[in-house]
């Protein structure tokens, strides 16, 4: 679990099946629908900042959600 104690809540809506996603994701994961979704972020932030290296190629993954 993360050291994070942020206190500004945020919402957004999503449709029943993302819920269900989101939900599903954070109980495999044994943590809160909030933490899933920080931890989220944090992957996309890193890769929009070029920090984020494959696994297997070590080479830089960017994320676009242009599309």
């Amino acid at each position: 679990m993360s050291d994070c104690i942020g206190d500004l809540a945020i919402g957004s809506r999503v449709d029943k099946q993302m819920q269900e996603f989101l939900d599903a994701e954070a109980d495999r994961l044994g943590v809160n629908r909030a933490e899933f979704l920080r931890r989220l972020l944090d992957t996309y932030r890193e890769s929009r900042r070029e920090q984020l290296d494959c696994p297997h190629c070590d080479e830089t993954i960017v994320l676009s959600l242009t599309e």
